[in-house]
């Protein structure tokens, strides 16, 4: 399938999120439906947001839109407006411990991946910062650079997903983000223009160790991020089979349940591991997937999914940076022996 690029209406932006049990946000804004990053392992297409909408999606021109992935983008133009009216009328907000009410932008597409989708969010942006709105941008895109006359402001964190600095490497993964060595010189930009940031070190390929991790932490220490979020490859979905398509082979060793769930013990140790070393350990907060119910002890798991992160809002009272560092991990099959 050719690109496919076109508009869609949206009545609500402003939708309440589970992402608090991430530390990202309470709600997200998502201005756009697909992405044209590409990346193989995005989760997006095998939610419901996207498969509750494949009829409506495939009325557009998309054949597949979960293999597809990458290949369409739906640009909701009215957002600003609709999310200034929303605002407007709101008497209520949400706002968990680990969420803060934060609004993210984005959880299903990139706010920053073109120009279209670049105007929409700086618009959406503002349009919260007006009404005194929490806002964390993530992005893979560049072009956030340019908005840094609203992004360096206390109510904004701005972040990019850097889960390692092979530009290769990336060429096979997200083949049509920009590279790792252009997301940090964006990063670089925006710490000297005073951004607060963050950095998503993740999905994180299976390969990695220890001394990946060491080497790939302390050149993002030098961003001063305010937190560091970690996760590794899923590929147990359609993702997988993308994964599989575009010729990355260490696919097969993770589309297993037991085996991904072996890699993600293993990274979690060391990641741990070096950020203990780099004196960084306060500033990692992990995302501990669901389905490692059963590999790991409930206590664990719920301490990730409610525990804030690090980072310091205006009203909020700040959490204490000692004993960052998670129990330790207590496996619960014989068969991980970690």
């Amino acid at each position: 399938m050719s690109i496919l690029k076109g508009t869609e209406k949206v009545i609500n932006p402003l939708q309440q999120s589970a992402l608090n049990k991430k530390g990202l946000c309470d709600y997200v804004v998502n201005v756009a439906s697909g992405c044209l990053h590409g990346c193989t392992f995005c989760y997006v297409p095998s939610t419901p947001v996207i498969r509750a909408r494949q009829a409506q999606l495939q009325e557009k021109g998309v054949d597949n839109p979960q293999m597809d992935w990458g290949k369409y983008l739906f640009i909701r133009e009215d957002v600003p407006e609709q999310l200034e009216a929303v605002l407007s009328r709101k008497r209520t907000w949400h706002e968990t411990s680990p969420g803060r009410g934060v609004v993210l932008l984005c959880s299903g597409t990139d706010p920053y991946q073109n120009k279209q989708t670049a105007t929409v969010s700086r618009a959406a942006i503002q349009t919260l910062l007006r009404h005194n709105k929490r806002v964390r941008v993530l992005t893979r895109g560049l072009l956030w650079t340019s908005d840094l006359d609203i992004l360096a402001n206390p109510n904004v964190t701005v972040g990019m997903s850097l889960p390692y600095g092979n530009d290769d490497l990336s060429c096979q993964i997200e083949p049509q983000a920009p590279p790792p060595s252009k997301r940090y010189q964006a990063l670089l930009r925006g710490s000297k223009a005073g951004c607060r940031l963050y950095v998503a070190v993740a999905p994180t390929p299976p390969m990695m160790d220890k001394d990946d991790f060491k080497k790939h932490l302390d050149s993002l220490l030098l961003l001063n991020p305010e937190v560091i979020f970690w996760e590794p490859i899923n590929a147990r979905g359609t993702n997988g089979k993308r994964m599989l398509a575009a010729g990355l082979n260490f696919t097969k060793s993770i589309m297993e349940k037991d085996a991904w769930a072996t890699c993600f013990l293993k990274q979690w140790e060391a990641i741990e591991a070096a950020a203990e070393d780099l004196g960084c350990i306060d500033r990692l907060h992990i995302w501990p997937d669901q389905e490692l119910k059963g590999y790991v002890d409930s206590s664990i798991l719920d301490y990730w999914w409610y525990k804030p992160t690090v980072e310091k809002w205006d009203g909020i009272e700040t959490v204490d940076r000692q004993d960052r560092k998670s129990p330790p991990r207590q496996t619960q099959l014989p068969l991980l022996n970690l």
